[in-house]
C-alpha cells in the first residue's frame, strides 16, 4: 500500500509528459498546412473561396476553426452551404454547395434571380434568357441585394406548388403572383386563366384542381366558343369558374 502513492504519482507524472508530447506533436511543422484545395463549386472560383476562409498554406491543421471558415465562406450569395474537412497530414479542403437559379422576380426597373429559398443571387437589368418560373410579388421588393432572402413565406408555398405539378404542367404556367398582406398566391396559365390559389392548405387538394383547369383549357380552345376568365380553389368544395361565355 506504501507504494501506491508512489506509482499513482508516477503514473501522471507520464500522463502529463504524453499530453505535452501529443500537444507538440500536433502543433508541429509536421502537420503545417500545403494544399487547399476547394469542391463542389463550378459558378464561383477557387481563389475567392479560399480568400473568404481566410486560411493560408502554413498554417497548422488543427488550428483552422470550422465554424468560422463555414460562415466566412457562406458570406458568398452564390455559397448555401461550406464545410471544412481536414485530410492527414498537410491538407484541407473546403466542400461547398452553390445556389442555383430558379426563379426570376421583378423588383423596378431591374430582375432578381434567386433560388428555391429565395435568396437574391444575382441581379439584371435584362430579362434572362433561361426558362425560369416568374414571380410577382405584392409589395413589389425594394433594395434586395445579393445573398438576400425575399419573401421567403411566399418563395416556399410557390416552390411547394412548381414541385408538385409535372414537367408537361409547369409548362402551362405563366407566371406566378403572391399577395404579402394576406399571404395569398394567385397562378396565371399561358393561357390567360387566372387560378386564385389562396393560402398554403389543401395541397393536394388544389394541384388536382389545377389539373383540371388545364384539361378545361384544352378543352374550351378546341372548341372554340369560350375561355376561362378565372377559377378560384381557394376554398373546399367545387371550385368556382368563370368563362368568357
Amino acid at each position: 500500500m506504501k507504494g501506491t502513492p508512489r506509482r499513482f504519482f508516477r503514473a501522471s507524472i507520464f500522463l502529463l509528459l504524453a499530453m505535452i508530447c501529443v500537444y507538440f506533436f500536433l502543433h508541429s511543422s509536421f502537420f503545417q498546412v500545403d494544399t487547399i484545395t476547394v469542391t463542389g463549386n463550378s459558378a464561383v472560383p477557387k481563389h475567392d473561396i479560399i480568400e473568404l476562409s481566410g486560411l493560408e498554406e502554413g498554417i497548422n491543421l488543427f488550428s483552422a476553426d470550422e465554424n468560422l471558415v463555414s460562415r466566412a465562406v457562406e458570406i458568398h450569395p452564390m455559397i448555401k452551404q461550406a464545410h471544412l474537412v481536414r485530410h492527414l497530414p498537410r491538407a484541407l479542403e473546403i466542400q461547398v454547395s452553390e445556389r442555383t437559379m430558379w426563379a426570376v422576380v421583378p423588383a423596378n426597373n431591374e430582375f432578381l434571380i434567386v433560388d428555391d429559398e429565395g435568396v437574391c443571387i444575382n441581379k439584371s437589368l435584362l430579362f434572362p434568357s433561361l426558362e425560369l418560373p416568374v414571380i410577382t410579388i405584392d409589395p413589389v421588393p425594394q433594395g434586395i441585394l445579393p445573398g438576400q432572402a425575399l419573401e421567403s413565406q411566399g418563395i416556399a408555398l410557390i416552390r411547394k406548388v412548381w414541385d408538385g405539378l409535372s414537367e408537361q404542367e409547369q409548362e402551362r404556367i405563366s407566371d406566378f403572383h403572391y399577395t404579402v398582406s394576406n399571404q395569398e398566391l394567385i397562378i396565371y396559365t399561358i393561357e390567360g386563366t387566372e387560378i386564385r390559389f389562396g393560402k398554403d392548405e389543401r395541397l393536394d387538394e388544389k394541384l388536382s384542381a389545377m389539373n383540371q383547369v388545364f384539361q378545361l383549357e384544352q378543352d374550351f380552345d378546341k372548341s372554340g366558343q369560350e375561355a376561362l376568365v378565372y377559377v378560384d380553389i381557394r376554398y373546399k368544395g367545387q371550385p368556382v369558374v368563370r368563362t368568357s361565355g
